[in-house]
């Protein structure tokens, strides 16, 4: 299982526009590709805010949570 690696902000942002995605394709009159597609991209950005954790920022090592122990730089003398 991956940590916690975003911040409140982002978590609050993915959460309004995960809902904002979903309230749009359920208000679409028939579901096709495109509703489909957005309705997974909002179940999954629902589900980052929720839960904190975003596999895309895991894969390129980003940490908006703040809450990352960085290893100490070595310096050479």
């Amino acid at each position: 299982m991956i940590e916690r690696n975003l911040g409140n902000i982002e978590r609050v942002v993915r959460l309004f526009l995960g809902v904002a995605f979903a309230a749009w394709a359920f208000s679409q009159p028939a579901l096709n590709v495109i509703e489909w597609f957005v309705t997974f991209v909002a179940l999954a950005l629902i589900l980052n805010g929720i839960f904190s954790r975003c596999y895309v920022w895991y894969l390129l090592d980003i940490d908006t949570s703040g809450t990352r122990k960085r290893s100490p730089s070595t310096t050479i003398c």
